[in-house]
């Protein structure tokens, strides 16, 4: 009879994601905020202006802010979060109402609190 050999514990895959402002047309902007195992960061999407295509040929400009896991349970301690679920509502509630500038008071509020 062969024996099950323990590997160690292997700790869940988290994923949360919340769209904190998007704008669908031709020319349009998308913003989401990410938490994944541990870390997370923030997305923005452009695309469609004249501006866009003198960055990118097929006019697409994306703009990534991520948080390593020492700075996420700062900003878990700072949201007063225990897990990323919460912490992902925690910044749609603290800066949906910003809509496509969210990404500037999110780094903004950051920095003012280290």
């Amino acid at each position: 009879m062969g024996h099950k050999k323990y590997y160690g514990y292997k700790p869940k895959h988290e994923h949360y994601e919340v769209t904190i402002y998007e704008k669908k047309a031709k020319v349009g902007e998308h913003l989401d905020f990410v938490y994944e195992d541990g870390e997370c960061g923030m997305n923005h999407y452009f695309w469609g202006s004249e501006i866009d295509y003198e960055y990118n040929r097929h006019g697409e400009v994306e703009h990534n802010h991520i948080w390593d896991k020492e700075n996420t349970k700062k900003l878990m301690l700072r949201t007063g979060t225990k897990n990323g679920k919460a912490l992902v509502e925690a910044m749609y509630e603290r800066f949906h109402e910003h809509k496509g500038s969210a990404d500037f008071y999110m780094r903004q509020w950051c920095e003012k609190r280290e």
